[in-house]
């Protein structure tokens, strides 16, 4: 027997997509979040998307940016792109802009696409106070194009609400599969476009996709009857640049790049908003979003920011609002006025499988039914549930912030997101009623800044230096905003907060490395990694950070197929696992930290001992017999103490066929017998050391059959 070892260096495996593409057990299977870095040593690893961050104050044009809003734009073969929008932080005033970036999945890169201004229909100070943006698809019916006149085939372009400002590409509905977008100059019926710039000539019978995207807002305002909750329209990606798009007030015409004013009534009441929470879009023509409003005695808002408008210098007061609740009762700790409310389907709380409306105060978590919010009613919030802020070990473990924020719901791992203040932990959490403890605890304030001119050996780590956090998590990748204004208190991260090895199992957030050929293993006996220790500080400042741990599965049975069942190891990686003809390794990750840094793998291995001779023994051709069927060895190097047991085991040489499998310690199928006098005189086997060069161990089974050809294998057990 020999000890070998196989290393598997993951910066130069090939790749595929865990759980998306085709399983390929002879790849490494990159899960959800699961990210490579391709390089050698400690530049090419595996592992979590790593913490990256956007700088919105560092950017050409500064824009403090708080309440980011993300949607996956691709997520297919060719790529994943992320969509993040953000709201404009700055002081108050008469115009606001909303940020926009993208971030690549599979390359952890940021890219800022610019802003827009926009502005609204009355001149004074305006704060943003709940924050979402909308992105529907518009593909009815077939086109054919001529010039910039856009001719339509059972379409519905003024019945399902387009809008001048979007952009249409031709050839698809797939928006991903778009290479050149026109921008809409005009909507003249069901069937007839305009657009900004020719296309050519398109046959009839062409698929078509129209992006609307709108932005919803809801604000207080210096006047306070001036604020409530406005909506832009006819928005599109290539609108926002670094020098700027511009969005107009509306005026009197509904469904066209401008700012519109939902208002409750010819004076409005929806003048303290502390956030709001967006239903899911029923129809072209509907699609309701509540606004939580009044600090004390909560009341909320519908509205339908699809309805047809009725406009009088860009408000209306008559199609939007769809009903104003009354006073829910009173509530414990004053909620904050940072993007405050979502709605959420659970699978699991009290409200499993029902749509309800949560949010927060600074030590409770309310929830009501969607169903129990009806014009007037003064029971829609005691009618629901509330969650009371108890952290995770008690509040004699960590104490209870008293400060919690903004809350998010995370549909990847069905558990909330709960952002505390500037100096508090936050929470990763089910729903519950019972006074227990919340499920996880993450982040802390380390007072890093991650400046772009920072020290080049650091590494960005979210961090709540210069405010509380603002969140959005969208397909498991949770975006933390921090709520400064200056070029160190203001950043934008990307945290893959749902790749945590506690809900690996529902996400598919696994590293899934290449099945290890052993032909020849009689036991593995150990399984290890190598992983960068440290991130950044390569220059002896002292700067770099510890990631967070991770853990090793191996299968060996089902791995052509994805078919087998996973056994966890435990952090030693010690093991004595029977051999198999191949191995497989599977990691999972802890992401949701103290420091949240992902654990980085460059390379993963296994020890086996092969089916050769135990290299404590040597064959003795003189010491064994045909004849008389007995087989032994020269006991030639020392364990350096108690000999483990071992194990023999006899093949038909010719056909591979297992005669017997025995050992020291059950030795049901013959006897073992042992020498230490040059094989004069042979006596009961024991587990002592190597006594000298004259030491012998002898195996006689109790029957063997005739005229075989016999391969005797000794290892231990």
């Amino acid at each position: 027997m020999a000890t070998r070892a196989v290393i598997q260096r993951l910066g130069s495996q090939s790749t595929y997509r865990y759980g998306v593409d085709s399983y390929d057990s002879t790849k490494l299977g990159l899960g959800n979040l699961i990210y490579q870095q391709s390089g050698s040593g400690e530049a090419g690893y595996a592992g979590p998307v790593p913490t990256t961050v956007a700088r919105p104050m560092e950017q050409t044009t500064t824009i403090a940016s708080q309440f980011p809003w993300a949607m996956q734009w691709q997520n297919n073969a060719a790529g994943e792109l992320d969509w993040i929008f953000l709201a404009d932080l700055s002081t108050a005033a008469a115009t606001r802009r909303i940020n926009a970036y993208t971030f690549n999945r599979r390359s952890a890169v940021w890219n800022w696409q610019g802003f827009v201004t926009v502005t609204f229909p009355t001149a004074t100070a305006y704060t943003i106070r709940g924050f979402r943006m909308a992105y529907d698809l518009e593909i009815t019916g077939t086109v054919s194009v001529s010039g910039t006149a856009v001719s339509g085939t059972s379409t519905l372009f003024s019945t399902n609400k387009v809008c001048v400002g979007n952009r249409i590409g031709f050839g698809s509905t797939d928006p991903t599969q778009i290479t050149t977008w026109y921008e809409i100059s005009a909507i003249g019926s069901d069937t007839s476009i305009t657009l900004t710039t020719t296309a050519g000539t398109i046959a009839g019978g062409t698929a078509y996709v129209i992006e609307d995207l709108r932005c919803i807002m809801a604000t207080t305002n210096a006047t306070a009857t001036n604020g409530g909750l406005y909506v832009v329209k006819g928005l599109n990606f290539n609108a926002f640049s670094n020098v700027g798009g511009t969005v107009p007030a509306a005026t009197t015409v509904d469904n066209i790049r401008a700012c519109y004013w939902l208002a409750d009534a010819s004076t409005v009441t929806n003048t303290v908003s502390f956030g709001l929470a967006v239903s899911t879009r029923t129809s072209p023509t509907s699609h309701m979003v509540y606004v939580l409003d009044t600090l004390a005695n909560p009341v909320v808002f519908k509205y339908n920011i699809r309805a047809a408008l009725t406009l009088t210098a860009g408000k209306d007061t008559a199609n939007g609002i769809q009903y104003k609740t009354g006073s829910g009762g009173v509530i414990t700790g004053a909620p904050t006025q940072l993007n405050n409310g979502r709605m959420a389907t659970t699978n699991h709380g009290p409200y499993s499988g029902q749509e309800a409306l949560y949010f927060t105060t600074a030590s409770r978590v309310y929830a009501a039914l969607t169903s129990n919010i009806t014009s007037g009613s003064t029971t829609w919030l005691s009618s629901g549930y509330v969650m009371t802020e108890v952290p995770p070990g008690g509040v004699n473990t960590f104490a209870a912030s008293g400060a919690m924020g903004s809350i998010e719901f995370a549909a990847a791992i069905d558990k909330f997101i709960i952002a505390t203040g500037a100096t508090q932990r936050n929470y990763v959490t089910q729903f519950r009623t019972d006074a227990g403890q919340l499920d996880r605890i993450w982040g802390v304030n380390t007072f890093q800044l991650d400046l772009s001119n920072a020290d080049a050996t650091s590494t960005p780590i979210a961090s709540q230096t210069g405010g509380a956090y603002s969140i959005w998590s969208e397909g498991g990748l949770c975006y933390v905003a921090t709520m400064g204004t200056t070029s160190s208190t203001n950043r934008l991260y990307a945290l893959p907060l749902s790749a945590d090895w506690e809900y690996a199992s529902i996400t598919d957030s696994r590293l899934v490395l290449p099945a290890i050929s052993t032909p020849e293993v009689s036991k593995f006996t150990q399984f290890f990694t190598q992983e960068v220790q440290v991130v950044g500080g390569a220059t002896g400042k002292n700067l770099g950070l510890n990631t967070e741990p991770y853990r090793m599965y191996y299968r060996t049975a089902g791995i052509t197929d994805d078919s087998g069942s996973w056994t966890l190891l435990d952090s030693t990686g010690t093991a004595s696992i029977d051999g198999s003809t191949s191995i497989q390794l599977m990691i999972e990750f802890r992401t949701i930290g103290t420091l949240g840094l992902p654990a980085r793998i460059c390379a993963t291995g296994v020890i086996y001992e092969d089916l050769g001779t135990d290299s404590h023994y040597q064959p003795s051709v003189t010491q064994s017999s045909a004849a008389s069927k007995y087989f032994a060895w020269r006991f030639s190097t020392a364990f350096g103490g108690t000999v483990p047991t071992m194990r023999i085991r006899l093949y038909n040489a010719v056909t591979g066929g297992l005669l017997l499998d025995d050992t020291t310690t059950s030795s049901a199928s013959g006897t073992w017998t042992k020498s230490t006098n040059d094989g004069s005189s042979y006596g009961a086997y024991d587990t002592s050391d190597k006594a000298n060069e004259t030491t012998y161990i002898r195996y006689t089974p109790t029957t063997l059959g005739d005229n075989i050809k016999v391969r005797a294998l000794l290892t231990q057990n």
